[in-house]
């Protein structure tokens, strides 16, 4: 197994890796209820992460009602359990059961993408459903490979790692550019979130849902490099339980004429699709941390 899922021990948490098990197995609107169930003891619990969410909601809907932010954070809170729930649906579900429960639109996109022979770039964002959905689509010979960020609660990298394994090739570590820029030339399918800053020093500022955000230029830099072809991919719950994945045609004239420029392309296509369901983006993620000097830092 990856060096990734090795390196902490998740004996304390066997427990509840044990419960998430016997979840992913209980008929699907009982373990979406357990799940929502979750989310409403994070929000009670989570005091921190609940301020975050609330503060990014203010900043990113200024033009909702309090009233109406209030409901929203909830229902985030509660879709961030039902994620928790697909994660390890992700883990452990049948492909049978995949196949089922999510639809494809778009997915000759990611073909044609791949045919160039360049690899692909499938960019996404960090919406709660992703993995699960993820094990739906269908991927070249070299498969495809994760970039994800090291460290973090051992835990949950573990059931990510069991998710992603399912269906990944290998992962590569978002400092890895030399892998990345190899798995894209070997024709894998790079599985690249853009939604978050990756380093500051990398970062420059664009517009997310109007609001100045800090915003990695690295999808740019590594499109340049590799010449490979980016595909958005794009998933949510829909609300009889079943979910869609969304695949668009490659970006073109991309990257484009600044590192400011791409940015801003990358957040309006996460935030439109954000719109879609707001509930179901993971908006405990500090997403206008470190901006510069003189604006100011809305978690404080």
């Amino acid at each position: 197994m990856n060096s990734l899922f090795k390196r902490h021990s998740i004996w304390p948490a066997l427990p509840l890796l044990g419960l998430l098990r016997l979840a992913a197995a209980l008929p699907h609107g009982l373990r979406l209820a357990l799940g929502r169930s979750a989310g409403r003891i994070a929000y009670r619990v989570l005091g921190r992460r609940r301020a975050v969410a609330r503060r990014n909601l203010q900043l990113c809907f200024p033009e909702w009602t309090a009233a109406r932010r209030r409901r929203m954070l909830r229902a985030a809170f509660d879709s961030l359990g039902q994620g928790l729930v697909e994660l390890a649906m992700g883990a452990w579900c049948s492909d049978a059961e995949v196949a089922d429960r999510v639809e494809v639109e778009g997915a000759r996109h990611l073909e044609e993408a791949v045919s160039r022979g360049r690899g692909a770039i499938a960019l996404s964002g960090h919406f709660v459903a992703l993995e699960f959905t993820a094990r739906a689509l269908s991927y070249p010979p070299a498969g495809l490979v994760a970039v994800y960020r090291p460290g973090g609660n051992a835990a949950f990298d573990w059931l990510v790692g069991r998710a992603r394994l399912r269906v990944c090739a290998k992962t590569v570590s978002k400092y890895d550019v030399r892998g990345m820029v190899r798995s894209l030339r070997d024709g894998a399918v790079l599985w690249f979130a853009g939604d978050q800053m990756t380093d500051a020093k990398s970062a420059v500022l664009a517009p997310f849902f109007g609001e100045p955000a800090m915003t990695g230029t690295s999808l740019g830099r590594l499109a340049r490099i590799s010449g490979a072809p980016v595909v958005p991919w794009f998933t949510r719950r829909l609300p009889d339980g079943r979910y869609r994945v969304e695949l668009l045609p490659a970006l073109e004239a991309f990257p484009g004429a600044s590192p400011e420029q791409d940015a801003a392309r990358i957040n309006k296509l996460v935030e439109d699709h954000v719109r879609k369901a707001p509930e179901q983006y993971y908006w405990i993620h500090r997403r206008f941390k470190r901006r510069p000097p003189p604006l100011p830092d809305p978690y404080e």
